[in-house]
């Protein structure tokens, strides 16, 4: 699995990571079981600290998206994990600020989704 941090953008490192992590498991470059780079080898690989890597793994296991096992750190047996009434609240918050954005700016979401999951699948587009 590639991981793509952007140290420019606004977007903290970890949370990148997280993402990183999520969209791997999504397009099945990493599969359920499957262990994760320990804490000090992915930071390493990456140039990132320490950290923010323990940082990033400890999302995911609070997400239950990621298990900590004895020999580290492995993403969850249980597909998909399930999501709390707190974190889909969240997230329909977002959903919903990004949706008057787009209306705002007259984005065509319908579009945009396509193009979304595009991405998602991994087929490189990117407009």
């Amino acid at each position: 699995m590639t991981i793509e941090i952007d140290v420019s953008s606004e977007t903290p490192i970890y949370t990148q990571l997280v993402y990183q992590i999520k969209l791997g498991l999504i397009q099945g470059k990493i599969k359920p079981g499957d262990s994760l780079p320990s804490v000090r080898s992915l930071a390493g690989d990456i140039g990132i600290n320490l950290h923010t890597v323990n940082k990033a793994y400890k999302v995911l296991v609070g997400e239950g998206i990621v298990e900590q096992v004895k020999k580290g750190y492995q993403i969850s047996s249980e597909t998909p994990p399930k999501i709390s009434d707190d974190y889909l609240s969240v997230f329909k918050e977002q959903l919903f600020d990004l949706m008057i954005d787009a209306h705002v700016f007259n984005i065509d979401v319908d579009h945009l989704l396509e193009d979304m999951q595009g991405k998602l699948k991994g087929d490189g587009t990117d407009d």
